[in-house]
């Protein structure tokens, strides 16, 4: 870092009143502190950062006077490459702030194969450290087991389930996605069934008695979780008041992955808001979130979550607040670090079974496959976000998950553009109205700013500096480059949220229509297929509906008698 960098980096400590979890400062007066290699593995092992020795936090992070910054320096440097493992190294340099010297240390993130980076006196087990908020934290043995499993092509979608056969796959599912697959690749069209799922890798060994693997169970069983009862999704609406929490959903959806993904979005669709929206067309009413980016995650999460015998017992999780809609699957990112994320189309995948066999599998119901498998999800996310006016979605990546955030509040609603107005700002562009809209939710680096409005770097770059001019925007360093904030004499304003409407209940849309499968009914109703079963089931218990086809077929109707 030069010296102005280092010189904006501790003016924003300051102004923080506290450390980051990018950035350590250290008084070092007494030389080089033990500590100092706990937080060189915690950086490495996270997003990596930035070590100051000779700042004093506890004094407001003023500059101290170092007797030898030189000596500690090289003692730094040796301290990465020797107490260290794997070793580790990285610029050190000493820069002058306030008239006195402070040594400056960028730490990088390890990439995947050399993680866990511990301190070698303490082995592997309890020298480990993760950054944590402004401190470092030992990782756990499930974290560092994790990391092993990272550092190679893991194959456990490929294990066989023991006791598990033919019997236990949807057929019907299983034939439409076979027809798709003779249709497309010639070798496959004269070729025995089992053979086929065997070279499919739904099929653990070619004969007809082979238990399945994990992959094929989980993309065409009928009910998975008799096998694995946390391989499920697990989704929560609430109002956002943590402090009293009300559920408007609390569902566990359970089957296969089709079918987990139609019902998690018919969840997701439910406690959305509508809005009416002018067309060429005329009005419709829009829902306040794009479906298809909350789909894409969805689809990624169950699609690239982490399937080793640790994680089996966790669930993919979905949270659905006002004012974003949140997914958490277990295991941090495979083949990829965060920053690469939206730029780099990259389509290494953690369980390769699974993604062969998703582009080639139907959503319930549906002629549309669940998933591409062309490394578009993360920028489709992106895209939609943009064209929605909606803050991009952001990503949080740890050794035992990710996670990933997307906003439901518009950017430019028309209050935040009424506040634009009165700031008296000589804004000439889109991009730069944006920016200060994008200001006023959280800090902006040129990278988010590119991501958001899918310009170049030099669009970005200059447009900020624009806001930088007119004194709307303050210059930052931060670990990924300069970040800008909003001025603090530029006031906030806070999203309007508008109510739902109200939607019909199972008995009213029975008693409306002739007769109708549990499909159209969560269609209609906007309730999880797992919910409306349940309500039939006591129905027709009561006497008030008679069904007719196959219990458990997707074609099985119903018909209220009252």
């Amino acid at each position: 870092m030069n010296q102005n960098e280092v010189v904006d980096l501790i003016a924003s400590l300051r102004r923080l009143g506290g450390e980051s979890e990018s950035v350590e400062a250290k008084k070092a007066l007494g030389g080089l502190p033990d500590s100092v290699r706990e937080t060189l593995s915690a950086f490495s092992n996270t997003d990596g950062g930035i070590v100051l020795l000779g700042v004093d936090e506890d004094s407001g992070f003023s500059i101290v006077d170092l007797k030898s910054p030189t000596a500690l320096q090289n003692e730094l440097a040796r301290m990465a490459r020797d107490d260290m493992t794997p070793p580790l190294s990285f610029p050190v340099d000493v820069v002058e702030v306030e008239g006195k010297s402070v040594v400056v240390a960028e730490v990088p993130p390890a990439p995947n194969h050399q993680r866990p980076v511990y301190v070698t006196a303490k082995g592997v087990t309890t020298g480990s450290y993760l950054r944590s908020g402004d401190g470092d934290r030992r990782l756990s043995q499930d974290e560092i087991g994790l990391l092993y499993a990272a550092k190679t092509q893991p194959r456990f979608d490929l294990e066989p389930v023991p006791d598990s056969s033919l019997a236990d796959l949807d057929h019907d599912s299983l034939s439409q996605t076979l027809q798709r697959v003779r249709d497309y690749v010639s070798s496959f069209r004269n070729l025995p069934e089992v053979e086929a799922l065997h070279r499919l890798l739904i099929l653990a060994e070619n004969r007809a008695d082979s238990p399945l693997t994990l992959a094929g169970l989980l993309v065409f069983g009928e009910y998975p979780q008799q096998f694995f009862p946390q391989l499920m999704v697990s989704v929560v609406a609430s109002d956002g008041d943590f402090t009293q929490t009300r559920f408007g959903d609390n569902a566990a959806i359970r089957g296969a992955i089709p079918r987990l993904v139609d019902d998690a979005l018919v969840i997701i669709r439910r406690n959305v808001r509508m809005a009416a929206v002018m067309t060429d067309r005329g009005r419709i009413d829009r829902p306040d979130f794009p479906l298809d980016a909350a789909r894409e995650a969805i689809v990624n999460a169950l699609l690239h979550r982490d399937y080793s015998p640790i994680t089996r017992g966790t669930q993919v999780q979905v949270e659905i607040t006002p004012t974003e809609i949140s997914i958490r699957s277990p295991g941090g990112l495979y083949g990829i670090s965060v920053d690469e994320l939206g730029f780099t189309p990259i389509t290494s995948s953690r369980n390769s079974a699974l993604a062969s066999l998703l582009p080639d599998a139907f959503l319930p119901a549906s002629r549309e496959v669940v998933a591409e498998n062309r490394a578009a999800g993360i920028p489709a996310m992106m895209r939609l976000a943009r064209e929605w006016g909606l803050p991009r979605p952001r990503f949080h990546d740890s050794p035992a998950s990710f996670l990933v955030r997307m906003p439901r509040t518009p950017l430019l609603t028309p209050a935040v553009q009424v506040w634009i107005q009165s700031l008296g700002l000589n804004l000439t562009t889109p991009e730069q109205e944006m920016a200060v809209a994008m200001l006023r939710v959280e800090p902006v680096t040129s990278v988010d700013f590119r991501l958001q409005m899918g310009i170049d770097a030099h669009t970005a770059s200059s447009t900020l500096h624009d806001l930088v001019t007119q004194g709307v925007a303050i210059p930052k360093v931060s670990r990924r480059g300069a970040q800008y904030v909003l001025a603090s004499e530029f006031g906030k304003v806070e999203p309007v949220l508008t109510p739902q409407p109200a939607r019909m209940s199972i008995d009213d849309v029975l008693q409306a229509n002739g007769w109708i499968t549990s499909s159209e009914l969560s269609a209609a109703t906007g309730l999880a297929r797992p919910t409306v079963t349940l309500q039939l089931r006591q129905l027709l218990t009561d006497g008030k509906v008679e069904a007719e086809g196959r219990p458990r077929s997707p074609k099985r109707r119903y018909h209220w008698i009252g």
